[in-house]
C-alpha cells in the first residue's frame, strides 16, 4: 500500500511543504533519507521522529531514532525510544490525520510535521517514493540565525518545478529504495561526468575559502598545455569556475587580475571556459535541455550549472565535447585543491607572490595522478610569449608598395577593433564579433580607410588590410601609430617596407570614431 503524506516545515515564516507518496513498508530510516532529499538538507546533523498521533489517538513520549536505545525507556522514564531501522510507517500511521514530527538538527531545530493524507494502491509504471507537490524553498543547513534576522528568502512564486527536482534527486540518490529506476544517460559520455563533478563542486562551496586571486594551473595530460583555474564566488555574486586555456588563456587571466580592459574588451579577447551556477529560471532553454538529458539532478538557488566557451573574436557560446573535457579536468582539480587548502595548503597569490601552483600529471599504477609544483611567474611568462605571426602579404603586393614613392606629411592611427554587435552568418552557427579595420588621419581628424570583416579573427588579415590602406593613400604616411596588438601582427610586414611605426597605449581618434559608429549602428 502507498501512503501519501503532507510534510510541512514549521516556523520558517512562509509555507514550506512537500507531498510525498511512499510504500507503507518503508522504514523510518529510509523516510529520513527521503526527507533529507525532499527538503535539500545536507544530512550533517542528528535527527529523530516524535509521535504525536497514531491510530487516531494522541500519544506522547514516543521517539523513533537512530540512536542505540533498543526500544527502551530513557533513564528518567520520560520517553520510550524505538529503532528507526526496525520501525515501518504502516505500524505507526493507521488512519488519515495520524501525525509524527521529524526533527533535524537539534541546534537549529528544524521541525517537520508529517501528516498522513490517505492510502492508495500503487500505480503501474510509477516509481516510489515520489514527490507529487511542493511549496516554496527550504532553508539551507545552519541558517536558523539568518532566517530569524530576515536574511533568508524562501518564497518561490512558481513552485511547480520543485517536485520534479525532488524526484530527480530521489532517482539519483535513493536508487536502493525505488520500486523501479531507469538509467538514461550513457556512462561513457563526457558530459555525464562533467555534471556529476559540477554538482560535487557546488556542494563543496569552494568560494567560501578560495577567492579570485587564488589561481592554480593544471597541465593537461592530453595536450601538455596548461589551463589556469579561478574559483568564482568570493564576491558573493557569480559562483562557479573559470578555466583559461593555454598561452591566450594566461594572457586573459592576467588581464582579469590587472583589470585594465573594459568588460567588452575582456570578453572579446579571452580564451576561457566558464562554469557558473544559476537559478533554474535564469537558464537558457538549451542549458536546461542539456541538463535534463542526463540523470544528474540539480536543485536550489544558484545550483544549476551553465557552461560557456569564450574565444577571441567570437560570441560566448555553448561548449563542445573537447572543451567539456578540459572543464572536467579543471573541476576535478578545483575539488582537489579545495580539499588541500582545507588541509592546510597555502596557494600563492599570482600578483603578490609572483608564483603559481601547477598540478603536474604523471602515471602511477596505470592511473594519472597530479603532483604540486610552485612555478615562478617569470617562468610562466617566458613560456607564454606571443608566437610569431607569419608574413601574409605576397611579393607582388610588396613590390606595389615599394613603387609608392610619395611621402605623405600625415600621422595615421591604424587599428582593428571588435564591434559589440555579434553577427551570425549561418543559423545555429556561433556568432562572431565583426572587426572594424580603421585608419584615421590625426591631422584632419577624419577616417581615411575602413572595412568591416565578419569572417572570424585571423590576425594575418590585418596585414592585407594595412596594404590596402597604403594603396588607397597612394603614398607612405610620415607616421603610423598602432596599439601593441596591431604592432605584433604587422611586425613581419614592417620589416619588409620602410615605415615609421610607433606603438601607443591609446589611440584617441580611433576610439572616437569607433564610439560614434557604435552609437550609429547599435539600436537604442
Amino acid at each position: 500500500m502507498i501512503y501519501e503524506f503532507k510534510v510541512t516545515l514549521k516556523h520558517v515564516g512562509v509555507p514550506v511543504w512537500r507531498k510525498i507518496q511512499i510504500d507503507g513498508n518503508t522504514t523510518f530510516y529510509d523516510l529520513h533519507r527521503v526527507l533529507q532529499v525532499a527538503f535539500d538538507w545536507d544530512n550533517d546533523h542528528l535527527h529523530s521522529f516524535f509521535a504525536n498521533k497514531t491510530n487516531g489517538k494522541r500519544v506522547d513520549g514516543l521517539e523513533i531514532t537512530g540512536e542505540q536505545h533498543d526500544d527502551a525507556t530513557d533513564l528518567f522514564g520520560n520517553r520510550t525510544s524505538f529503532n528507526e531501522n526496525d520501525e515501518v510507517l504502516a505500524d505507526w500511521f493507521k488512519v488519515p490525520k495520524d501525525k509524527i514530527t521529524y526533527v533535524y538538527d537539534f541546534g537549529d531545530d528544524w521541525h517537520h510535521e508529517i501528516v498522513l493524507n490517505k492510502t492508495l494502491e500503487p500505480e503501474n509504471g510509477i516509481s516510489y517514493p515520489r514527490c507529487i507537490g511542493a511549496k516554496n524553498l527550504a532553508p539551507e543547513d545552519d541558517t536558523r540565525g539568518e532566517l530569524l534576522m530576515g536574511e533568508v528568502d524562501l518564497a518561490l512564486p512558481d513552485s511547480t518545478h520543485v517536485a520534479e527536482d525532488v524526484n530527480d534527486e530521489i532517482r539519483f540518490q535513493l536508487k536502493d529504495i525505488l520500486t523501479s529506476c531507469e538509467q538514461t544517460s550513457p556512462e561513457n559520455d563526457i558530459w555525464h561526468d562533467v555534471f556529476l563533478k559540477a554538482k560535487e563542486l557546488q556542494k563543496r562551496k569552494p568560494w567560501d575559502i578560495m577567492f579570485d586571486n587564488h589561481i592554480f594551473a593544471v597541465v593537461d595530460p592530453v595536450t601538455e598545455e596548461r589551463i589556469y583555474c579561478s574559483v568564482l564566488g568570493g564576491g558573493g555574486e557569480v559562483f562557479g569556475l573559470a578555466v583559461y586555456i593555454g598561452e591566450a588563456g594566461y594572457a586573459s587571466i592576467m588581464d582579469a587580475l590587472i583589470g585594465e580592459e573594459t568588460d567588452f574588451e575582456f570578453v572579446v579577447n579571452q580564451r576561457s571556459l566558464l562554469l557558473s551556477y544559476e537559478d533554474r529560471e535564469d537558464l537558457e532553454k538549451e542549458d536546461y535541455k542539456l541538463i535534463k538529458s542526463y540523470d544528474v539532478p540539480f536543485r536550489g538557488r544558484k545550483s544549476w550549472p551553465s557552461f560557456r566557451s569564450y574565444k577571441p573574436g567570437f560570441y560566448p557560446w555553448f561548449m563542445d565535447d573537447e572543451e567539456a573535457r578540459l572543464m572536467l579536468l579543471g573541476i576535478e582539480q578545483a575539488i582537489a585543491v579545495h580539499q588541500e587548502i582545507a588541509d592546510g595548503l597555502h596557494l600563492p597569490d599570482m600578483l603578490i607572490d609572483e608564483e603559481v601552483l601547477v598540478k603536474v600529471p604523471h602515471e602511477k599504477n596505470g592511473k594519472i595522478v597530479f603532483n604540486n609544483q610552485i612555478v615562478e611567474l617569470k617562468e610562466t611568462e617566458d613560456d607564454a610569449e606571443e608566437s610569431e605571426v607569419p608574413l601574409a602579404v605576397s611579393e607582388l603586393e610588396l613590390k606595389r608598395i615599394e613603387k609608392l614613392k610619395a611621402a605623405l606629411p600625415v600621422t595615421i592611427e591604424f587599428s582593428m577593433e571588435y564591434m559589440d554587435m555579434p553577427v551570425q552568418n549561418e543559423p545555429d552557427e556561433r556568432p562572431v564579433f565583426p572587426q572594424l579595420v580603421l585608419a584615421v588621419d590625426r591631422t584632419q581628424g577624419m577616417a581615411i580607410y575602413y572595412n568591416l570583416l565578419t569572417d572570424g579573427a585571423d590576425p594575418v588579415v590585418l596585414q592585407n588590410e594595412f596594404v590596402k590602406m597604403i594603396e588607397s593613400l597612394k603614398g607612405i604616411p610620415e607616421n603610423v601609430l598602432v596599439d601593441q596588438r596591431t604592432a605584433h601582427v604587422l611586425a613581419p610586414l614592417i620589416e619588409k617596407i620602410s615605415l615609421n611605426v610607433e606603438v601607443e597605449s591609446d589611440l584617441p581618434f580611433i576610439r572616437q570614431v569607433v564610439n560614434m559608429m557604435h552609437d550609429d549602428l547599435l539600436p537604442y
